[in-house]
């Protein structure tokens, strides 16, 4: 029985993998990957919009993405993983068409509202962007995922925290195209990560200065886990390791060196193929034109009806 179609999508424009975005999302991608047809979506092309002077080197933090989603262990002969600059020549029609019912106030609530729309003049052009948005950076960042989920016919959405927005993007397009057209088009479910908060090793959300990469080598990650001065953060990440028994334990007892040792292994252990399996660029590409061709039939099947719906027709 064919399986339902599942898209996690991700922004690769930091690189390297660290464990918020493995406990946070792709951790419980990989356990639940063979329900579905599971598809990995790395969004170069925002990248590449929102960040012009970092273009060159894109391609690659994104083959540094794509490398620890596959030591992560998703399984890339049964699944996908593709960028948005692959398949983009696929979904922008849908996108066209999309836009056609999006309302130009209601896109332009997104962009006031999202990173881009934020940026003082000056900011603008610390990262080489023009001083007035460009058409592109306006509604490809609003509305581009979430046409290229629809446009592959997801039933399910998934990815880290920040990417939950698109499911009530996705839902206002639906809403619009039906009730203009009366087509009915499944919003996706959107499939939460089992842990979605992740502290960094202050105790603080983590980001990019207080993280643990995923790849770092053993002394790095000896030298971090050494400077944690808080059970807390142990006792959380026991508990997205899927360790609850071991989370709750060290909750009820003072915290000892022997603890700080015994977690460390166990980190050591979890994060070993990252450290180990390194992949050529030629390997990654293969990946990557592998997965481009799992999906290219995808747009097809739900193009027709998209364009018959608006009365667009082709000779």
């Amino acid at each position: 029985m064919k399986k339902e179609i599942l898209i996690s999508a991700h922004n690769p424009v930091t690189g390297p993998r660290h464990l918020g975005h493995y406990f946070g999302a792709m951790k419980s991608l990989v356990e639940c990957q063979d329900d579905y047809e599971t598809i990995v979506v790395l969004d170069d092309l925002l990248a590449h919009f929102m960040y012009p002077h970092e273009r060159e080197f894109i391609r690659n933090r994104t083959f540094y993405v794509v490398q620890d989603f596959i030591n992560s262990g998703f399984d890339v002969s049964k699944h996908s993983i593709v960028l948005t600059s692959q398949i983009s020549n696929y979904f922008v029609e849908h996108m066209l068409y999309y836009g056609s019912v999006v309302d130009m106030d209601y896109c332009n609530h997104l962009y006031e509202n999202s990173f881009l729309g934020s940026l003082k003049s000056y900011q603008r052009k610390e990262l080489g962007l023009g001083f007035h948005p460009t058409v592109t950076e306006w509604l490809y960042p609003q509305i581009g995922i979430a046409a290229m989920t629809l446009s592959m016919g997801a039933k399910y959405f998934q990815g880290g925290e920040e990417i939950i927005g698109y499911i009530y993007i996705m839902e206002e397009i639906i809403e619009k195209i039906k009730n203009r057209t009366g087509l009915d088009i499944d919003l996706p479910k959107y499939v939460p990560s089992k842990v979605g908060y992740i502290n960094g090793i202050d105790n603080k959300y983590m980001i990019q200065k207080n993280c643990v990469f995923l790849s770092e080598s053993v002394e790095s990650i000896t030298d971090k886990i050494n400077s944690i001065k808080d059970k807390r953060v142990f006792i959380d990440w026991y508990e997205s390791l899927h360790m609850e028994a071991k989370s709750l334990e060290l909750a009820g007892r003072d915290f000892t060196e022997n603890d700080r040792k015994e977690f460390l292994d166990i980190l050591l252990a979890e994060l070993r193929p990252f450290r180990d399996n390194k992949m050529t660029n030629e390997q990654i590409i293969e990946v990557l034109n592998q997965g481009k061709e799992k999906v290219k039939f995808l747009f097809d099947e739900t193009l027709l009806p998209l364009k018959e719906s608006l009365n667009v027709y082709s000779l």
